[in-house]
């Protein structure tokens, strides 16, 4: 099969091409510049996914990946929950029936929904319900917790937090995650492809474990060869107003990222173990 995929420079990007290729799929990888490690042999097309020629990008293929997501704007440089996630959603729709592909598997996230408390929800939502509406596409929506694997930006953050003497916790830190294996989701990617049956279906996907935040700090500490760091559990409120500077100046955490720490990110839907038996648990991580 001839794969597009977007934003194939990004973090699971590297895992999906990895696996199409070994699945034997000719792929086009498309993003705005090359990774510096290319582990698979792809052809690339670089470009600004909110501007660049898509129907160009999608001549010959016969279904798309879609990866391309943000987890913090930048207004000033036009990088935004709207304008990644809705309008280049938008644009990668209209090159597709243009180049008459109708194959199409989305990534969202868990806790997208209609009237989320955070932006980044509402936007993938938006972009969901404009797939929906295309009677033409036969798409499949993921929607996971967490990712792991390899060098996660978010774990990447908590083993960074985990280093200083005492870890800032935004409120009791009990909030929920369900971490998801970076590699299984690459190997449901490529499964799913080929499956008819899976067209115009949602899944929810969350690894065989659940965490509460404090766990995962204490889980990153111990990876890191330290003892489980003294918590420094911050009013709710007080993180809030710290999180609403980030719109003029940097702050570790913006309003949208706080909602959804503070927002359990579970799942009970095991329906994606058709494809993936028995998806790989948080705890056997090794980081090294």
């Amino acid at each position: 099969m001839n794969v597009t995929v977007t934003g194939a420079s990004g973090y699971l990007g590297a895992s999906v091409l990895r696996q199409l290729v070994e699945s034997g799929h000719n792929v086009v990888a498309l993003a705005r510049h090359k990774p510096a490690r290319l582990l698979a042999p792809v052809r690339w097309v670089l470009g600004d996914a909110r501007d660049m020629d898509l129907l160009g990008a999608l001549e010959g293929s016969d279904a798309v990946v879609h990866l391309i997501g943000i987890i913090r704007e930048i207004p000033q440089q036009g990088i935004t929950f709207e304008k990644m996630h809705v309008g280049v959603t938008e644009r990668l729709l209209t090159a597709m029936q243009a180049a008459k592909v109708s194959r199409l598997i989305h990534m969202s996230a868990l806790g997208t929904r209609p009237g989320a408390v955070a932006q980044y929800h509402r936007t993938k939502w938006r972009a969901e319900q404009l797939i929906a509406s295309m009677s033409d596409i036969a798409a499949t929506i993921l929607r996971p917790s967490l990712i792991f694997g390899g060098d996660p930006p978010f774990f990447k953050m908590l083993g960074d937090l985990v280093k200083l003497p005492g870890v800032p916790v935004p409120g009791d830190g009990s909030t929920l995650f369900q971490p998801v294996a970076r590699d299984d989701i690459a190997i449901l990617i490529e499964k799913l492809l080929t499956d008819e049956n899976s067209a115009g279906v949602t899944l929810e996907i969350g690894g065989p474990e659940r965490f509460r935040l404090t766990q995962l700090m204490d889980f990153m500490a111990a990876k890191n060869g330290r003892r489980p760091p003294p918590k420094i559990h911050l009013p709710l409120a007080l993180v809030g107003a710290v999180a609403k500077l980030s719109a003029v100046i940097p702050v570790p955490v913006t309003p949208d990222q706080l909602a959804m720490l503070t927002e359990a990110n579970v799942t009970d839907d095991i329906r994606w173990h058709d494809w993936v038996p028995h998806p790989v648990p948080f705890s056997s991580w090794n980081l090294k």
